[in-house]
Protein backbone atom coordinates (compact mmCIF):
# COMPACT_ATOMS: atom_id res chain seq x y z
CA UNK A 1 0.00 0.00 0.00
CA UNK A 2 1.41 3.35 -1.02
CA UNK A 3 1.96 6.18 1.42
CA UNK A 4 -0.63 8.21 -0.48
CA UNK A 5 -3.32 5.53 -0.15
CA UNK A 6 -2.47 5.09 3.53
CA UNK A 7 -3.19 8.72 4.21
CA UNK A 8 -6.56 8.50 2.44
CA UNK A 9 -7.73 5.10 3.72
CA UNK A 10 -11.05 5.65 5.58
CA UNK A 11 -10.13 2.85 7.99
CA UNK A 12 -7.27 4.95 9.24
CA UNK A 13 -9.57 7.90 10.11
CA UNK A 14 -7.61 11.18 9.97
CA UNK A 15 -4.59 11.49 7.65
CA UNK A 16 -1.21 10.76 9.03
CA UNK A 17 -0.47 14.45 9.45
CA UNK A 18 -3.63 15.01 11.49
CA UNK A 19 -2.98 11.95 13.66
CA UNK A 20 0.27 13.46 14.92
CA UNK A 21 -0.07 14.83 18.46
CA UNK A 22 -1.40 18.40 18.12
CA UNK A 23 -0.87 21.36 20.41
CA UNK A 24 -4.48 21.09 21.53
CA UNK A 25 -4.15 17.43 22.42
CA UNK A 26 -0.94 18.03 24.33
CA UNK A 27 -2.43 20.85 26.37
CA UNK A 28 -5.59 18.84 27.00
CA UNK A 29 -3.57 15.99 28.46
CA UNK A 30 -1.64 18.42 30.64
CA UNK A 31 -4.62 20.29 32.06
CA UNK A 32 -5.26 17.74 34.81
CA UNK A 33 -8.29 17.15 37.04
CA UNK A 34 -9.80 19.93 39.22
CA UNK A 35 -9.82 19.62 42.99
CA UNK A 36 -13.38 20.90 43.03
CA UNK A 37 -16.02 20.86 40.31
CA UNK A 38 -17.80 23.89 41.81
CA UNK A 39 -14.99 26.40 42.34
CA UNK A 40 -13.21 27.69 39.26
CA UNK A 41 -11.19 30.71 38.24
CA UNK A 42 -13.00 34.03 38.58
CA UNK A 43 -12.26 37.63 37.69
CA UNK A 44 -13.09 41.00 39.13
CA UNK A 45 -15.92 43.03 37.69
CA UNK A 46 -15.06 43.81 34.08
CA UNK A 47 -16.29 46.28 31.49
CA UNK A 48 -17.80 45.01 28.24
CA UNK A 49 -17.89 47.94 25.79
CA UNK A 50 -21.06 48.71 23.88
CA UNK A 51 -22.14 51.26 21.27
CA UNK A 52 -18.58 51.27 19.91
CA UNK A 53 -17.35 53.92 17.50
CA UNK A 54 -13.92 53.83 15.82
CA UNK A 55 -12.45 56.68 13.81
CA UNK A 56 -9.15 58.39 12.98
CA UNK A 57 -7.64 61.83 13.38
CA UNK A 58 -5.15 62.76 10.66
CA UNK A 59 -4.42 66.44 11.34
CA UNK A 60 -3.62 68.37 14.48
CA UNK A 61 -6.28 70.95 13.56
CA UNK A 62 -9.06 68.34 13.48
CA UNK A 63 -7.87 66.90 16.78
CA UNK A 64 -7.85 70.29 18.51
CA UNK A 65 -11.12 71.49 17.03
CA UNK A 66 -13.03 68.35 17.95
CA UNK A 67 -11.81 68.40 21.57
CA UNK A 68 -12.09 72.15 22.19
CA UNK A 69 -15.67 72.31 20.92
CA UNK A 70 -16.96 68.97 22.21
CA UNK A 71 -19.39 69.10 25.10
CA UNK A 72 -18.88 66.81 28.11
CA UNK A 73 -20.30 63.36 27.47
CA UNK A 74 -20.80 60.00 29.12
CA UNK A 75 -18.61 57.98 26.74
CA UNK A 76 -15.12 56.55 27.24
CA UNK A 77 -12.47 57.74 24.76
CA UNK A 78 -9.58 55.36 24.05
CA UNK A 79 -6.71 56.85 22.02
CA UNK A 80 -3.82 55.11 20.25
CA UNK A 81 -1.07 57.35 18.85
CA UNK A 82 0.29 55.77 15.66
CA UNK A 83 2.24 58.78 14.39
CA UNK A 84 3.38 62.22 15.64
CA UNK A 85 3.98 63.36 19.21
CA UNK A 86 1.10 65.28 20.77
CA UNK A 87 0.26 66.91 24.08
CA UNK A 88 -2.89 65.96 25.97
CA UNK A 89 -4.38 68.04 28.76
CA UNK A 90 -6.42 65.94 31.21
CA UNK A 91 -8.15 67.92 33.94
CA UNK A 92 -5.40 70.29 35.12
CA UNK A 93 -2.33 68.34 33.96
CA UNK A 94 -0.58 68.03 30.61
CA UNK A 95 1.27 64.97 29.37
CA UNK A 96 3.08 64.04 26.19
CA UNK A 97 1.67 61.21 24.09
CA UNK A 98 4.27 59.65 21.80
CA UNK A 99 3.80 57.22 18.89
CA UNK A 100 3.21 53.75 20.31
CA UNK A 101 1.46 55.19 23.38
CA UNK A 102 -2.17 55.66 24.27
CA UNK A 103 -4.52 56.63 27.06
CA UNK A 104 -8.10 56.24 28.19
CA UNK A 105 -10.25 59.30 28.91
CA UNK A 106 -13.13 58.62 31.28
CA UNK A 107 -16.67 59.99 30.94
CA UNK A 108 -17.03 63.72 31.61
CA UNK A 109 -13.27 64.08 32.11
CA UNK A 110 -11.99 67.43 30.88
CA UNK A 111 -9.60 66.91 27.98
CA UNK A 112 -8.12 68.93 25.14
CA UNK A 113 -5.22 68.44 22.72
CA UNK A 114 -3.49 71.82 22.59
CA UNK A 115 -0.68 70.96 20.20
CA UNK A 116 1.08 68.31 18.13
CA UNK A 117 4.68 68.21 16.97
CA UNK A 118 3.60 68.25 13.32
CA UNK A 119 0.29 69.00 11.64
CA UNK A 120 0.11 65.55 10.04
CA UNK A 121 -0.82 62.90 12.60
CA UNK A 122 -2.39 59.44 12.72
CA UNK A 123 -4.32 58.75 15.90
CA UNK A 124 -6.83 55.92 16.23
CA UNK A 125 -9.78 56.68 18.51
CA UNK A 126 -12.33 54.25 19.95
CA UNK A 127 -15.24 55.61 21.97
CA UNK A 128 -17.72 53.43 23.78
CA UNK A 129 -20.18 53.10 26.64
CA UNK A 130 -19.90 50.73 29.58
CA UNK A 131 -22.38 49.90 32.33
CA UNK A 132 -19.58 49.06 34.80
CA UNK A 133 -17.23 52.05 34.58
CA UNK A 134 -15.57 51.37 37.96
CA UNK A 135 -13.53 48.59 36.33
CA UNK A 136 -11.75 51.20 34.20
CA UNK A 137 -11.11 53.74 36.94
CA UNK A 138 -7.50 52.49 37.45
CA UNK A 139 -6.72 53.67 33.90
CA UNK A 140 -7.73 57.29 34.60
CA UNK A 141 -5.02 59.70 33.51
CA UNK A 142 -2.49 56.90 32.87
CA UNK A 143 -0.43 56.46 29.71
CA UNK A 144 0.22 52.98 28.32
CA UNK A 145 2.75 51.83 25.73
CA UNK A 146 1.43 49.26 23.29
CA UNK A 147 3.37 46.71 21.29
CA UNK A 148 2.78 43.84 18.90
CA UNK A 149 0.02 42.09 20.85
CA UNK A 150 -2.06 45.26 21.18
CA UNK A 151 -1.50 46.11 17.52
CA UNK A 152 -2.78 42.68 16.52
CA UNK A 153 -5.84 43.22 18.67
CA UNK A 154 -6.44 46.60 17.02
CA UNK A 155 -6.14 45.02 13.56
CA UNK A 156 -8.80 42.49 14.56
CA UNK A 157 -11.05 45.25 15.92
CA UNK A 158 -10.72 47.37 12.78
CA UNK A 159 -11.45 44.38 10.54
CA UNK A 160 -14.58 43.57 12.56
CA UNK A 161 -15.62 47.22 12.53
CA UNK A 162 -15.39 47.17 8.75
CA UNK A 163 -17.97 44.39 8.48
CA UNK A 164 -21.70 45.02 8.21
CA UNK A 165 -23.57 46.09 11.33
CA UNK A 166 -24.85 42.66 12.43
CA UNK A 167 -25.57 41.26 15.88
CA UNK A 168 -23.10 38.39 15.58
CA UNK A 169 -20.31 40.70 14.41
CA UNK A 170 -21.06 43.27 17.12
CA UNK A 171 -20.92 40.62 19.85
CA UNK A 172 -17.45 39.55 18.70
CA UNK A 173 -16.43 43.21 18.39
CA UNK A 174 -17.48 43.85 22.00
CA UNK A 175 -15.61 40.74 23.16
CA UNK A 176 -12.42 41.82 21.36
CA UNK A 177 -12.72 45.32 22.84
CA UNK A 178 -13.17 43.84 26.32
CA UNK A 179 -10.01 41.74 25.87
CA UNK A 180 -8.16 44.86 24.72
CA UNK A 181 -9.14 46.75 27.89
CA UNK A 182 -8.06 43.81 30.04
CA UNK A 183 -4.62 43.90 28.41
CA UNK A 184 -4.21 47.62 29.02
CA UNK A 185 -4.38 47.32 32.80
CA UNK A 186 -0.91 45.78 32.84
CA UNK A 187 0.59 48.46 30.60
CA UNK A 188 -0.30 51.76 32.27
CA UNK A 189 2.28 54.09 33.72
CA UNK A 190 2.17 57.48 35.39
CA UNK A 191 2.22 60.23 32.77
CA UNK A 192 5.23 62.50 32.53
CA UNK A 193 4.91 66.25 32.24
CA UNK A 194 5.13 67.46 28.67
CA UNK A 195 8.45 69.02 27.62
CA UNK A 196 8.87 72.36 25.96
CA UNK A 197 7.34 72.14 22.50
CA UNK A 198 8.24 73.77 19.23
CA UNK A 199 5.25 76.14 19.36
CA UNK A 200 6.26 78.16 22.42
CA UNK A 201 3.81 80.99 21.75
CA UNK A 202 0.80 78.63 21.69
CA UNK A 203 1.98 76.93 24.85
CA UNK A 204 2.47 80.25 26.62
CA UNK A 205 -0.98 81.43 25.53
CA UNK A 206 -2.69 78.34 26.95
CA UNK A 207 -0.60 78.57 30.14
CA UNK A 208 -1.68 82.20 30.59
CA UNK A 209 -5.34 81.33 30.06
CA UNK A 210 -5.18 78.38 32.43
CA UNK A 211 -3.47 80.61 35.01
CA UNK A 212 -6.40 82.99 34.70
CA UNK A 213 -8.87 80.11 35.13
CA UNK A 214 -7.17 78.88 38.30
CA UNK A 215 -7.64 82.27 39.96
CA UNK A 216 -11.18 83.01 38.75
CA UNK A 217 -14.59 82.01 40.02
CA UNK A 218 -16.38 79.87 37.41
CA UNK A 219 -19.43 82.14 37.24
CA UNK A 220 -17.27 85.14 36.28
CA UNK A 221 -15.22 83.36 33.62
CA UNK A 222 -15.60 85.06 30.25
CA UNK A 223 -13.51 86.09 27.26
CA UNK A 224 -13.87 89.72 28.31
CA UNK A 225 -12.63 88.99 31.83
CA UNK A 226 -9.76 86.84 30.51
CA UNK A 227 -8.65 89.61 28.16
CA UNK A 228 -8.68 92.11 31.02
CA UNK A 229 -6.69 89.73 33.22
CA UNK A 230 -4.09 89.17 30.46
CA UNK A 231 -3.95 92.87 29.57
CA UNK A 232 -4.85 92.34 25.92
CA UNK A 233 -7.85 93.35 23.82
CA UNK A 234 -10.73 90.90 23.61
CA UNK A 235 -10.60 90.73 19.80
CA UNK A 236 -6.84 90.15 19.87
CA UNK A 237 -7.17 87.35 22.42
CA UNK A 238 -9.93 85.64 20.42
CA UNK A 239 -7.88 85.84 17.23
CA UNK A 240 -4.71 84.51 18.86
CA UNK A 241 -6.55 81.56 20.39
CA UNK A 242 -8.28 80.59 17.16
CA UNK A 243 -5.05 80.90 15.18
CA UNK A 244 -3.21 78.69 17.69
CA UNK A 245 -5.85 76.01 18.30
CA UNK A 246 -8.38 76.22 15.47
CA UNK A 247 -11.29 76.76 17.84
CA UNK A 248 -12.99 79.55 19.71
CA UNK A 249 -11.85 80.69 23.13
CA UNK A 250 -15.49 80.94 24.20
CA UNK A 251 -16.02 77.21 23.58
CA UNK A 252 -12.93 76.38 25.62
CA UNK A 253 -14.05 78.51 28.57
CA UNK A 254 -17.61 77.12 28.55
CA UNK A 255 -16.22 73.60 28.45
CA UNK A 256 -13.94 74.36 31.42
CA UNK A 257 -16.75 75.89 33.50
CA UNK A 258 -19.06 72.97 32.86
CA UNK A 259 -16.42 70.42 33.87
CA UNK A 260 -15.91 72.23 37.16
CA UNK A 261 -19.64 71.99 37.76
CA UNK A 262 -19.65 68.30 36.81
CA UNK A 263 -16.93 67.48 39.33
CA UNK A 264 -19.06 68.98 42.11
CA UNK A 265 -22.27 67.32 40.90
CA UNK A 266 -20.59 63.95 41.31
CA UNK A 267 -20.67 64.51 45.07
CA UNK A 268 -24.26 63.71 46.01
CA UNK A 269 -23.73 65.19 49.47
CA UNK A 270 -23.79 68.66 47.91
CA UNK A 271 -27.11 70.19 46.92
CA UNK A 272 -27.35 72.48 43.93
CA UNK A 273 -27.62 75.63 46.03
CA UNK A 274 -24.27 74.77 47.65
CA UNK A 275 -22.70 73.99 44.27
CA UNK A 276 -24.00 77.24 42.76
CA UNK A 277 -22.61 79.24 45.68
CA UNK A 278 -19.26 77.42 45.57
CA UNK A 279 -18.90 78.15 41.85
CA UNK A 280 -19.84 81.80 42.22
CA UNK A 281 -23.27 81.77 40.57
CA UNK A 282 -25.82 84.28 41.87
CA UNK A 283 -28.29 81.56 42.84
CA UNK A 284 -29.34 78.00 42.02
CA UNK A 285 -31.64 79.24 39.22
CA UNK A 286 -28.71 80.83 37.40
CA UNK A 287 -26.72 77.64 37.84
CA UNK A 288 -29.65 75.58 36.52
CA UNK A 289 -29.92 77.75 33.40
CA UNK A 290 -26.18 77.41 32.78
CA UNK A 291 -26.21 73.59 33.04
CA UNK A 292 -29.33 73.27 30.90
CA UNK A 293 -27.92 75.60 28.22
CA UNK A 294 -24.71 73.55 28.00
CA UNK A 295 -26.10 70.02 28.34
CA UNK A 296 -29.85 70.23 27.56
CA UNK A 297 -30.49 68.66 30.99
CA UNK A 298 -31.39 70.13 34.35
CA UNK A 299 -28.81 69.61 37.13
CA UNK A 300 -31.06 66.92 38.63
CA UNK A 301 -31.31 65.03 35.34
CA UNK A 302 -27.61 65.43 34.65
CA UNK A 303 -26.62 64.21 38.12
CA UNK A 304 -28.83 61.17 37.60
CA UNK A 305 -26.94 60.39 34.39
CA UNK A 306 -23.60 60.85 36.16
CA UNK A 307 -24.55 58.44 38.92
CA UNK A 308 -25.96 55.90 36.50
Amino acid sequence: MSRKSLRRNPENGLNAKDRMPSRLESLTRAVGTPRSYFRGRTHVESCVPNNILMFRRTTGADLRRAAFELRPHHRFVLIFNLATVGVVRLDSAETELRPGEGLLILPYQFHVFPRTQREEILWLVMTFECDRPAALEPLRGKVFRFGTSIRRRLVSLLQLYGFDDQESVNQILAYEASCLLAQLHALVREPKASPTTVDRRSRQLLDDINGYLRHSRPASISVQDAAKHLNVSESRLRARFRAAFGSSLGSYLRNYRLHMAIERMRDTRLNFTEIASDLGFLDSSTFTRFVRRQTRYTPTEFRRRLIR
